[in-house]
């Protein structure tokens, strides 16, 4: 027979205490009601009073045990804790595991919800239950949706439309953007960096959220005296939500990579690991001033490179903007 976790009813109460009457043995009423001796003895030990067994108090005790049950839940609800765990033991998960309790009792025993939190408990992690979950991480992780407007969904310009010549680095004027962000910190480094030169900039930006970072890049570019951007490529952070803006003011196209492929900007990514070695993502970034990101920025403009021929980046932008790089430390 088939183990699965089965009530006992009011009308088998009954029927137990007449059989019990009749002088037969707890191994017998199982075998005739279809129970395991084990559920009786559990059965006689939770519900008897002071009078022996009665069907009456028995069925009382058993609901007021189980209204208590939906309040605790599996902490204090042995059966059907142990129900879950077995369940859990060969692979169903929570979802499976209330859905079908609920669908053979007739009515909402447990969620999936109460399973969840009973695994992530103190009691659920001393018994190690989420390594029986089909990615076993012993903590829970959030689910969270960022929340985009249809029209920064529907309106961008994606990177598999930006020109070949940008792709090769034919021509300059074509820049990465990215944020390198710290941890419990809402300020961070608005980074950008031009394909062809090389060219590092690393700006301090006080929000992640659009409207200051879309000010904080307006407000580096726009003011330079003369043109240096012609597209920009970003990934999808929220923090980009305003491009038509960024577009407009700047008279430059906006690229967008790929949801979850931010490698297909592989410059500034390559650009923000430099960064870290210098702003570790625990640095209090409250604490440092631009001019000292200036600095840091200006050693790896300063640094002769390879795929330049040995030239620095910095040398390279003047060649071919024919002005020095403005950093926003030395902006008046």
């Amino acid at each position: 027979m088939e183990k699965r976790y089965r009530h006992i009813s009011p009308e088998a109460r009954l029927r137990i205490h007449q059989l019990l009457l009749q002088g037969l043995g707890i191994q017998e009423i199982a075998l005739q009601l279809g129970y395991h001796r084990s559920t009786l003895y559990r059965e006689f030990g939770r519900n008897s009073c002071q009078f022996g067994y009665r069907p009456d108090w028995a069925s009382q005790q058993a609901l007021l045990r189980r209204r208590n049950c939906k309040t605790t839940k599996l902490g204090s609800c042995q059966e059907l804790n142990q129900f879950v765990i077995e369940k859990l033991k060969i692979g169903w998960s929570p979802q499976q595991i209330a859905g079908r309790m609920n669908r053979e009792a007739g009515y909402t025993v447990i969620c999936h919800e109460s399973i969840y939190q009973y695994i992530y408990s103190r009691q659920g992690k001393v018994l190690k239950l989420f390594k029986y979950l089909r990615k076993q991480r012993s903590f829970r992780y959030p689910r969270i949706k960022r929340k985009r407007s249809r029209k920064f969904e529907s309106e961008k310009n994606s990177i598999k439309d930006r020109p070949v010549s940008i792709e090769s680095r034919e021509t300059a004027g074509h820049w990465e953007g990215d944020l390198v962000l710290f941890r419990k910190k809402q300020t961070n480094l608005f980074t950008l960096r031009e394909r062809k030169t090389r060219l590092i900039l690393a700006i301090k930006n006080a929000s992640r959220q659009a409207l200051p970072t879309t000010k904080t890049l307006l407000n580096y570019m726009k003011r330079s005296q003369h043109k240096i951007i012609k597209t920009l490529t970003l990934d999808n952070d929220v923090a980009f939500s305003l491009h038509e803006e960024i577009a407009e003011n700047l008279n430059a196209t906006i690229y967008f990579c790929e949801p979850y492929k931010s490698y297909q900007k592989g410059g500034i990514e390559n650009a923000n690991r430099l960064l870290r070695t210098k702003f570790p993502k625990g640095t209090d970034i409250d604490r440092i001033e631009q001019i000292e990101i200036d600095k840091v920025v200006n050693l790896l403009n300063d640094r002769p490179m390879k795929c330049l021929n040995y030239a620095t980046p910095k040398e390279v932008f003047i060649k071919h903007f024919g002005a020095q790089p403005i950093l926003m430390g030395s902006r008046t």
